[in-house]
């Protein structure tokens, strides 16, 4: 695991490469495709509108919390993505704004499938902290994410993951050629007394 903070203009973030071990990749990659038959079209994903009242999202997706009524332990990704909470990332060091990691007390993963010419416009999401967590299925180009108000480009590389302040302006660039990109986002949040 390759863990490095940035920090452009008024953005910090933090990019991990390896984010899962060769074991867990093995066991989400199944799950992933064994998922797919399930996912549904972006209105049905708590996704964000524009003025016309359009989706952002063009691609597909499924809450994993939903799927699985809450019993983490039947998902290899929602096993393996609590990680997050017991590692070192929240890198108060580096910002107080990844202490909310710490303090967390609720999250939620939505499992995403983008393909041929699909998308998320730029949005902000409903949380404190956002992490995304890229695996890639055949040869495509394109699909990274992409942060426009700061002018930064992710690659979105197999087990990568970027985690950042939900209130800033995200997008993924639409993908090209044959497979599909895959995106397991976390929504961070913490519940008060």
């Amino acid at each position: 695991m390759n863990i490095t903070f940035h920090r452009v203009k008024n953005l910090s973030y933090i990019v991990v490469d390896g984010f899962f071990t060769a074991g867990e990749i093995k066991e989400i990659t199944q799950e992933v495709q064994d998922l797919k038959r399930f996912s549904l079209c972006a209105e049905k994903t708590a996704v964000a509108y524009d003025e016309q009242q359009a989706p952002k999202k063009t691609g597909a997706g499924l809450f994993l919390d939903d799927l699985y009524f809450k019993n983490r332990e039947a998902s290899a990704i929602l096993k393996a993505n609590r990680k997050i909470f017991t590692q070192v990332y929240h890198a108060t060091d580096f910002d107080i704004v990844f202490n909310f990691l710490r303090g967390s007390n609720k999250d939620s993963t939505l499992l995403n499938y983008y393909q041929e010419g699909q998308q998320y416009r730029p949005h902000i999401d409903h949380a404190r902290i956002s992490s995304v967590t890229f695996l890639r299925e055949g040869a495509f180009e394109g699909g990274e994410f992409f942060f426009p108000e700061q002018g930064v480009t992710i690659d979105a590389l197999n087990n990568r993951t970027v985690i950042f302040p939900s209130c800033a302006t995200h997008s993924a660039l639409p993908v090209h050629g044959d497979g599909t990109r895959i995106s397991i986002a976390q929504f961070i949040n913490y519940v008060g007394d």
